[in-house]
């Protein structure tokens, strides 16, 4: 196939057609007829024809370098595994894209993320990374109801849960909690494990095990996955008197808070009780649905602009995640952040 221009429209590269990269399909061909889909799977490939029959499905990128692919009026979204990431975002830098949505891990090291984030700069590259709790304004949108019910500020972010992996769906809770308390960890302790029971790969892990990241003023957040349990993790955020629960797609938000005329009556924060009166419960008003969070991101970056998670940010989040796994393997606290230079900044990491 010979690839040309639409007037008024862009090429869409993907590269991956996994669990996740045919859902960026899916909304790269509603923004454009021009579609591209790269995956070194064969059984994904066939896949991928089968679902976008017009579209060009490759196995690399090399068969696009003699096709006269448009390079320079691509946007790139890369969703293949995360320890190939960083090589992606080369090649298309290294072929003119300057548009690039990539998912999360942006990166396997916390070197490789930093490296991207430098070069993203240098060659203008608008980068970003779809971190999905990013997308779907939830930040914004809880902290707009907590300053019509006057909450106060967060203190503390549990999330817990089965073999959900503390990488795989952690790395955005993590971002998350970093998004909320309006800061990064200033230290991690962990004892996160890794398995070789990755749906993905058994070349990749699923990491369980607790995680304590640590913030200024006594703020913590927890996370507390196990592999052995099959169940669906859950996020609370706690505040002086209300809590807030939300799921994992972030589809149910049930926010309580304790009866305040008890709180008036014992307003010493040691005179504990439970929260029980609901003030809402469902979807926040502004939040868009996941596939609507992948398509902003797509648009976003079309228009040569990262602003919702750009590349700084996610590297941070692969930073605070590798401490964990660091802090767990030489069993001791780590301080954040961690030298990209540096042995532990260095090392890649099998994650997804």
């Amino acid at each position: 196939m010979e690839h040309m221009r639409t007037d008024g429209k862009f090429s869409g590269l993907l590269i991956g057609y996994g669990s996740v990269g045919w859902r960026h399909a899916l909304k790269l061909s509603e923004l454009t007829p021009d579609l591209t889909i790269v995956d070194t799977n064969s059984d994904a490939r066939a896949r991928a024809l089968q679902a976008h029959p017009k579209a060009c499905v490759v196995g690399n990128l090399e068969e696009l370098d003699g096709k006269g692919f448009p390079w320079e009026s691509a946007v790139g979204v890369i969703a293949s595994w995360g320890p190939t990431h960083s090589a992606h975002f080369h090649g298309l830098a290294d072929r003119g894209v300057r548009r690039i949505l990539c998912e999360k891990p942006m990166a396997a090291s916390v070197h490789d993320a930093l490296a991207m984030v430098a070069r993203a700069e240098r060659d203008k590259i608008a980068l970003n990374v779809h971190h999905f709790i990013r997308f779907a304004r939830f930040v914004p949108a809880l902290r707009l109801f907590l300053a019509e019910h006057k909450l106060g500020e967060p203190v503390s972010i549990v999330v817990e849960g089965g073999a959900a992996c503390l990488l795989t769906n952690g790395i955005h809770w993590i971002d998350f909690a970093a998004d909320l308390f309006g800061e990064n960890p200033e230290r991690v302790l962990s004892t996160a494990h890794g398995q070789p029971i990755n749906p993905r790969s058994h070349d990749l892990m699923l990491y369980g095990g607790t995680s304590v990241w640590s913030f200024s003023g006594g703020r913590e957040a927890v996370f507390s996955l196990c592999n052995l349990s099959s169940l669906t993790l859950t996020a609370h955020v706690y505040f002086r008197d209300a809590v807030v629960e939300v799921d994992k797609d972030l589809e149910t938000v049930i926010i309580r808070r304790r009866d305040q005329a008890a709180v008036a009556k014992f307003p010493a924060v040691t005179r504990i009780g439970p929260a029980t009166e609901i003030l809402f419960e469902g979807r926040l008003p502004g939040m868009p649905a996941y596939l609507d969070g992948i398509k902003n991101a797509i648009t976003e970056v079309e228009r040569g602009t990262a602003l919702t998670c750009p590349g700084n940010l996610a590297a941070g989040a692969v930073g605070f995640s590798v401490g964990a796994l660091v802090a767990s393997r030489e069993r001791k606290s780590i301080r954040l952040p961690l030298d990209p230079d540096s042995p532990w900044g260095r090392e890649s990491w099998p994650i997804s």
